[in-house]
């Protein structure tokens, strides 16, 4: 698995009809760093799944007085490093909202290249966890993916982005383009 970006251009776009897809920031950006996500196949189209930060609200929970790092769901999968003397979350996916991406829209990240040394640091050990946990990133994915598509009245998948809906937007942006 590798790591990509997604033009914004077609962030843009699709974030005219669902406002949850994940922003590139594009006016304040910190750096020139947009969000930056893994990508799988599911029926036809690439699968952008989004990488993000972890927030204290989100990824932890108070366990006795101390903050303990949530387990991951269907919908997130947290990125945890197993340093020698403790754990620590470096990140999320956001498979519940992972978007289909034309080809033409992704554009491949190169580790290489990245100037700022705690972040090309931090995208490492991200994709350490991403590469050795592929098959359940998928697994989980592929799940979400059929349970949404089946109208699953489940909380966790309701609220999920509408895949098939993101979908029929996208073929409209491959439509455009032509």
């Amino acid at each position: 698995m590798k790591l990509y970006s997604v033009s914004d251009a077609y962030i843009s776009y699709l974030r005219e009809s669902f406002p949850r897809v994940y922003s590139n920031k594009e006016d304040n950006r910190i750096h020139t760093r947009k969000y930056l996500g893994a990508v799988i196949e599911i029926n036809g189209y690439n699968y952008y799944i989004p990488l993000s930060s972890p927030k204290k609200e989100h990824d932890y929970i108070d366990v006795d007085g101390k903050k303990e790092i949530r387990k991951s769901s269907l919908i997130v999968i947290r990125i945890v490093s197993n340093e020698p003397k403790s754990k620590e979350l470096k990140g999320t996916l956001q498979i519940g909202t992972m978007i289909p991406v034309p080809s033409s829209e992704l554009i491949e990240y190169n580790i290489d290249s990245e100037a700022d040394s705690n972040y090309k640091n931090l995208v490492w050990k991200e994709m350490q966890f991403i590469r050795k946990n592929e098959k359940l990133i998928i697994k989980n994915a592929k799940l979400l993916y059929n349970k949404k598509s089946a109208g699953s009245e489940e909380k966790i998948v309701k609220n999920c982005l509408d895949f098939k809906a993101v979908e029929k937007r996208c073929d409209s942006w491959e439509g455009q383009k032509r």
